[in-house]
């Protein structure tokens, strides 16, 4: 189509210089015969005059011809790129015939025309994790929290901790090939280089520090290993629902490093391409899972502090968190981005809330909030 278009154009200017030249050569012939005509004709004379007009002209013509040339050749070859750039641009079809290294090398010299060369580089290693597949994403987050005080607790004294209430629904999509498996664990770690160690475990789907003292640590570790379940299920409430199907507590283990609780759903794994929780991009199919995790905690008062990671890309965050604001005092420190949706300022409705609504935006690892809590009794 293109190549048709261009020999067209190339017949049209073709069709142009030839008319010239017939119209010049009528217009010359015409003026040739009225000069024989009306007015002395000397042959000898006329010579010297084409001569003359000849070497008058003809530079002009030649310095014409090469600037309308190059002129001519720029304006095509803007066209033509304009032309690729948009067929490229416009039909993603097109970029799928390309191979991997020359699609991430297009994505560079793109970002060098719009950056100097240092920030170019620096913005092509920030988005290479992300192009080459080294990051499930997270669709929708929403992150709830609830401090209270403690009431009632043959375990925990209302005066050293509070219940903190979690809520966490997130629905993720996995690259790869990769899938959220059936059997899985959640955990609950009472040391940060033990959390650190296990978030980068694939099978835990989440896990919290633990913020308690070393005598109910070592209350727990002295108890009948058959009552650790149900101190999970009745203390701690723990519920997770994969694809709203319930997962059912099979294990659980505490040790000083924590609780470790081993879970196993019948959430389908190996879904049919064209399902629902299947997205059909390139690449094949990725599968896709809602998950939904709540439960109770203990954690000592006084100076403490909670965070909320985001380490996964993950689109459009919602973090909540509420207190009592007559027996604690909460401070909120946002590290999602610079934009001022995510200011304390605009997370603050009313005193004993946050809420951080990030809208139509990405929030890329490692990003997240963190509150730091202290007792107003402590305080005083």
């Amino acid at each position: 189509m293109k190549k048709n278009k261009l020999s067209e154009r190339m017949k049209n200017v073709r069709s142009l210089t030839i008319l010239f030249f017939v119209i010049t050569a009528i217009i010359w012939v015409a003026l040739l015969l009225v000069k024989m005509v009306f007015f002395e004709f000397d042959p000898g004379a006329l010579f010297d005059d084409i001569v003359s007009n000849i070497l008058g002209i003809l530079p002009p013509i030649i310095i014409f011809n090469f600037v309308f040339e190059y002129f001519a050749q720029k304006y095509e070859s803007d066209e033509i790129s304009e032309k690729i750039a948009d067929t490229i641009m416009g039909k993603s079809g097109i970029m799928s015939r390309f191979k991997d290294e020359q699609k991430i090398d297009f994505i560079k010299s793109t970002i060098s025309t719009m950056v100097d060369p240092e920030a170019a580089e620096m913005t092509s290693a920030v988005i290479y994790p992300y192009i080459t597949n080294s990051y499930n994403t997270r669709t929708y987050f929403k992150y709830s929290i609830i401090l209270r005080d403690y009431e009632n607790s043959d375990i925990f004294d209302k005066k050293r901790y509070m219940k903190v209430y979690e809520d966490f629904k997130f629905t993720k999509k996995y690259i790869n090939n990769e899938n959220l498996p059936q059997d899985f664990h959640v955990g609950f770690i009472t040391s940060n280089h033990e959390l650190d160690s296990a978030l980068r475990n694939q099978d835990y789907i989440f896990q919290e520090n633990l913020s308690i003292d070393d005598k109910e640590i070592q209350m727990f570790l002295a108890t009948d290993p058959s009552e650790w379940k149900k101190l999970v299920i009745e203390e701690m409430q723990l519920t997770v629902y994969i694809d709203d199907v319930k997962a059912e507590i099979t294990d659980v283990s505490f040790t000083p490093a924590g609780i470790d609780i081993a879970l196993h759903s019948e959430h389908i794994t190996k879904l049919p391409r064209r399902s629902a929780n299947v997205s059909s991009e390139k690449g094949g199919s990725k599968a896709e899972h809602t998950v939904e995790i709540s439960f109770a905690m203990a954690q000592l008062k006084g100076h403490s502090e909670f965070m909320v990671s985001i380490n996964e890309p993950t689109f459009a965050p919602i973090i909540q968190l509420s207190y009592p604001e007559t027996t604690m005092n909460v401070k909120a420190f946002s590290f999602l981005n610079d934009g001022d949706e995510s200011s304390v300022e605009r997370a603050t409705h009313n005193v004993g809330t946050y809420e951080f609504c990030i809208q139509n935006k990405w929030i890329y690892p490692v990003g997240g909030v963190v509150f730091v809590i202290d007792n107003i009794e402590n305080e005083k």
